[in-house]
């Protein structure tokens, strides 16, 4: 993908974020990018584009449609992330992205083979790293102790030892780390 392209798509990646009612897509979409460069030295145009677009549009798909539960959970972000990743594949057409880089950029939205993808594990740790800085404290509340706790050891099970190392130098507070160091414990 020539760099203008490139640019012109996460541009409009950025625009679609902003449009977020809540308003906090894109800011997720900016710590996404912070992180991947964090961790991967010379992204690939695609992984580039999937971690800008990793929650595109996703207020569009209202977790409240779903059912209660780890269950509805799972089936509302696959439901998401599929939604999500046709509409990508509907702007990169739209910009003129060649059907094999959009394929690409689907496949590691979707978090595709992430055991032998270094590409989608680095997707997957830009995620998890994001969730734990800034959503794990909102998150925490209400929860159970034993309930938050296998929550957050699935989220490290699912990094690299790449990003576990990256997490353990995020700038959280206190309080958020010892919920980190309590789960791991």
């Amino acid at each position: 993908m020539p760099p203008e392209v490139v640019q012109r798509v996460l541009a409009e990646i950025d625009r679609r974020h902003a449009a977020d009612p809540v308003g906090r897509e894109l800011a997720y979409a900016e710590a996404m990018t912070r992180h991947l460069e964090g961790l991967v030295e010379q992204p690939s145009e695609a992984l580039r584009v999937a971690v800008r677009a990793q929650h595109f549009e996703r207020w569009r798909y209202p977790r409240t449609d779903f059912p209660a539960g780890r269950r509805g959970y799972l089936r509302w972000r696959a439901d998401a992330a599929g939604r999500q990743a046709d509409a990508v594949e509907t702007l990169l057409a739209s910009c003129g992205v060649d059907d094999g880089t959009s394929v690409r950029v689907r496949a590691l939205m979707m978090k595709r083979d992430r055991a032998r993808d270094a590409e989608a594990q680095a997707l997957e740790d830009c995620a998890c790293l994001v969730f734990l800085e800034t959503e794990l404290e909102h998150f925490a509340k209400g929860r159970e102790p034993a309930q938050l706790d296998g929550i957050l050891l699935r989220t490290w099970r699912k990094m690299s030892e790449a990003g576990r190392r990256r997490a353990l130098t995020l700038p959280i507070d206190a309080a958020t780390r010892a919920l980190l160091e309590r789960a791991l414990a």
